[in-house]
Protein backbone atom coordinates (compact mmCIF):
# COMPACT_ATOMS: atom_id res chain seq x y z
CA UNK A 1 0.00 0.00 0.00
CA UNK A 2 0.94 3.59 -0.37
CA UNK A 3 0.38 5.05 3.01
CA UNK A 4 2.72 7.42 4.68
CA UNK A 5 4.80 7.97 1.88
CA UNK A 6 4.66 11.42 0.85
CA UNK A 7 8.04 12.48 1.48
CA UNK A 8 11.80 11.39 2.43
CA UNK A 9 11.92 9.85 5.40
CA UNK A 10 15.71 10.18 5.85
CA UNK A 11 16.21 7.59 8.18
CA UNK A 12 15.18 10.49 11.17
CA UNK A 13 12.98 10.78 13.63
CA UNK A 14 10.30 13.23 12.60
CA UNK A 15 11.66 16.33 15.00
CA UNK A 16 15.24 15.28 14.20
CA UNK A 17 14.48 15.71 10.29
CA UNK A 18 12.38 18.84 10.54
CA UNK A 19 15.32 20.48 12.60
CA UNK A 20 17.68 19.31 10.24
CA UNK A 21 15.92 20.66 6.84
CA UNK A 22 14.73 23.86 8.92
CA UNK A 23 18.75 24.17 9.29
CA UNK A 24 19.23 23.12 5.70
CA UNK A 25 16.71 25.97 4.12
CA UNK A 26 18.35 28.65 7.01
CA UNK A 27 22.04 27.75 5.07
CA UNK A 28 20.90 27.84 1.77
CA UNK A 29 18.85 31.24 2.02
CA UNK A 30 22.31 32.77 3.42
CA UNK A 31 24.86 30.93 1.07
CA UNK A 32 22.48 30.08 -2.42
CA UNK A 33 24.50 27.00 -2.55
CA UNK A 34 24.70 24.05 -0.31
CA UNK A 35 26.36 20.20 -0.94
CA UNK A 36 24.96 17.65 0.67
CA UNK A 37 23.12 13.74 -0.02
CA UNK A 38 21.35 13.67 -3.01
CA UNK A 39 18.20 12.21 -0.78
CA UNK A 40 18.29 15.66 1.34
CA UNK A 41 19.11 17.79 -1.44
CA UNK A 42 15.43 16.23 -2.85
CA UNK A 43 13.60 16.95 0.35
CA UNK A 44 15.30 20.11 0.64
CA UNK A 45 14.14 21.18 -2.50
CA UNK A 46 10.17 21.14 -1.66
CA UNK A 47 10.75 22.81 1.81
CA UNK A 48 12.81 25.73 -0.10
CA UNK A 49 10.37 26.42 -2.62
CA UNK A 50 7.74 26.28 -0.27
CA UNK A 51 9.40 28.65 2.08
CA UNK A 52 10.46 31.03 -1.56
CA UNK A 53 6.25 30.58 -2.20
CA UNK A 54 5.60 31.84 1.10
CA UNK A 55 7.69 34.63 1.01
CA UNK A 56 6.21 35.97 -1.83
CA UNK A 57 2.57 36.94 0.15
CA UNK A 58 4.72 39.12 1.47
CA UNK A 59 1.84 39.35 4.23
CA UNK A 60 2.30 40.04 7.91
CA UNK A 61 1.23 36.14 9.04
CA UNK A 62 4.00 35.32 6.03
CA UNK A 63 6.22 36.70 8.61
CA UNK A 64 5.62 34.94 11.33
CA UNK A 65 5.83 31.57 9.67
CA UNK A 66 8.86 32.51 7.93
CA UNK A 67 10.79 33.76 11.57
CA UNK A 68 9.02 30.20 12.85
CA UNK A 69 10.65 28.22 9.93
CA UNK A 70 14.21 29.63 9.62
CA UNK A 71 16.88 28.76 12.40
CA UNK A 72 18.48 32.31 12.51
CA UNK A 73 16.23 35.24 12.18
CA UNK A 74 19.34 37.47 10.37
CA UNK A 75 18.58 35.60 7.02
CA UNK A 76 14.79 36.87 6.84
CA UNK A 77 15.43 40.69 5.10
CA UNK A 78 17.34 38.55 2.28
CA UNK A 79 14.55 36.24 2.17
CA UNK A 80 11.64 38.52 2.33
CA UNK A 81 13.88 41.65 -0.13
CA UNK A 82 16.23 40.05 -2.47
CA UNK A 83 15.13 36.34 -2.96
CA UNK A 84 10.91 37.75 -3.05
CA UNK A 85 11.83 39.98 -5.44
CA UNK A 86 14.10 37.71 -7.79
CA UNK A 87 11.37 34.94 -8.05
CA UNK A 88 8.55 37.65 -8.02
CA UNK A 89 7.87 36.43 -11.65
CA UNK A 90 8.56 32.91 -11.31
CA UNK A 91 5.81 30.48 -10.39
CA UNK A 92 7.84 27.63 -9.20
CA UNK A 93 11.11 25.77 -9.90
CA UNK A 94 12.98 28.16 -7.33
CA UNK A 95 15.96 25.56 -6.34
CA UNK A 96 18.31 23.18 -9.22
CA UNK A 97 19.75 20.01 -7.89
CA UNK A 98 22.92 18.92 -9.49
CA UNK A 99 24.49 15.27 -8.95
CA UNK A 100 27.94 15.30 -8.35
CA UNK A 101 29.07 12.67 -7.76
CA UNK A 102 29.62 10.27 -4.61
CA UNK A 103 30.80 10.78 -1.28
CA UNK A 104 34.76 8.72 -0.68
CA UNK A 105 33.44 7.24 3.08
CA UNK A 106 30.68 5.58 1.92
CA UNK A 107 30.18 6.12 -1.60
CA UNK A 108 27.00 7.79 -0.69
CA UNK A 109 25.54 10.05 -3.64
CA UNK A 110 26.10 13.73 -3.21
CA UNK A 111 24.33 16.88 -4.78
CA UNK A 112 24.43 20.39 -4.81
CA UNK A 113 20.92 22.22 -4.39
CA UNK A 114 21.36 25.73 -5.38
CA UNK A 115 18.83 28.55 -6.04
CA UNK A 116 18.06 29.58 -9.37
CA UNK A 117 18.84 32.83 -11.16
CA UNK A 118 22.07 33.67 -8.62
CA UNK A 119 25.05 35.30 -9.08
CA UNK A 120 27.28 32.57 -8.00
CA UNK A 121 29.93 30.84 -10.35
CA UNK A 122 27.84 28.46 -12.20
CA UNK A 123 28.93 24.70 -11.45
CA UNK A 124 28.64 23.67 -14.83
CA UNK A 125 29.22 24.95 -17.94
CA UNK A 126 26.05 24.47 -20.82
CA UNK A 127 28.31 24.37 -23.25
CA UNK A 128 30.01 21.21 -21.82
CA UNK A 129 27.01 19.09 -22.90
CA UNK A 130 27.47 17.07 -25.70
CA UNK A 131 30.48 18.86 -26.59
CA UNK A 132 31.34 16.40 -29.40
CA UNK A 133 28.06 16.53 -31.09
CA UNK A 134 25.12 18.82 -31.71
CA UNK A 135 21.77 18.62 -33.32
CA UNK A 136 21.38 20.49 -36.99
CA UNK A 137 18.11 21.10 -38.04
CA UNK A 138 17.90 21.89 -41.87
CA UNK A 139 14.89 22.46 -44.10
CA UNK A 140 14.13 20.14 -46.75
CA UNK A 141 11.20 19.81 -49.03
CA UNK A 142 9.60 17.62 -46.87
CA UNK A 143 9.86 19.81 -43.61
CA UNK A 144 12.32 19.98 -41.14
CA UNK A 145 15.15 17.81 -41.20
CA UNK A 146 17.34 17.07 -37.61
CA UNK A 147 20.47 15.58 -37.76
CA UNK A 148 22.96 14.56 -35.25
CA UNK A 149 26.46 16.09 -36.45
CA UNK A 150 30.08 15.09 -34.94
CA UNK A 151 31.33 18.66 -34.54
CA UNK A 152 35.01 18.52 -35.64
CA UNK A 153 34.53 16.08 -39.10
CA UNK A 154 30.71 17.00 -39.59
CA UNK A 155 29.80 12.95 -39.90
CA UNK A 156 25.99 12.98 -39.76
CA UNK A 157 25.89 10.05 -37.30
CA UNK A 158 21.84 10.07 -37.84
CA UNK A 159 19.11 12.14 -38.91
CA UNK A 160 15.27 11.93 -39.20
CA UNK A 161 12.27 14.46 -40.38
CA UNK A 162 10.16 15.50 -37.65
CA UNK A 163 6.79 13.39 -36.55
CA UNK A 164 4.66 15.90 -38.45
CA UNK A 165 6.74 15.98 -41.00
CA UNK A 166 6.87 12.09 -41.63
CA UNK A 167 3.04 12.64 -42.06
CA UNK A 168 3.48 15.24 -44.31
CA UNK A 169 5.69 12.77 -45.96
CA UNK A 170 3.42 10.12 -45.66
CA UNK A 171 0.60 11.77 -47.92
CA UNK A 172 2.72 13.07 -50.10
CA UNK A 173 3.63 9.42 -50.81
CA UNK A 174 -0.06 8.40 -51.22
CA UNK A 175 -0.21 11.49 -53.50
CA UNK A 176 2.56 10.37 -55.83
CA UNK A 177 1.18 7.01 -56.03
CA UNK A 178 -1.97 7.93 -57.19
CA UNK A 179 -0.04 10.12 -59.81
CA UNK A 180 2.04 7.20 -60.53
CA UNK A 181 -1.17 5.00 -61.00
CA UNK A 182 -3.28 8.00 -62.86
CA UNK A 183 0.13 8.02 -65.28
CA UNK A 184 0.10 4.11 -65.88
CA UNK A 185 -3.84 4.45 -66.72
CA UNK A 186 -3.09 7.29 -69.51
CA UNK A 187 -0.48 5.53 -71.36
CA UNK A 188 -2.21 2.11 -71.36
CA UNK A 189 -5.18 4.49 -72.94
CA UNK A 190 -2.85 5.83 -75.07
CA UNK A 191 -1.19 2.34 -75.50
CA UNK A 192 -4.69 1.31 -76.81
CA UNK A 193 -5.77 4.16 -79.14
CA UNK A 194 -2.26 3.98 -81.24
CA UNK A 195 -2.66 -0.13 -81.53
CA UNK A 196 -6.49 0.68 -83.16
Amino acid sequence: MYHQMGYAKLSKPSTHRMLMLRTMVTQLIQHERLKTTLPKARALSRFADKIITLSKRNTTMSHKLAYSIVTDRRVLPKLFKQLRLRFGERDGGYTRVLKCGVRESDKAPMAYIEYVENDLTPLRDNKANNARYHVVRQPVEQGIQFSYVHKETGAVLSSALSLTNRLKKLELNKKEQEMEEQRKIVSDIKKSFNKQ
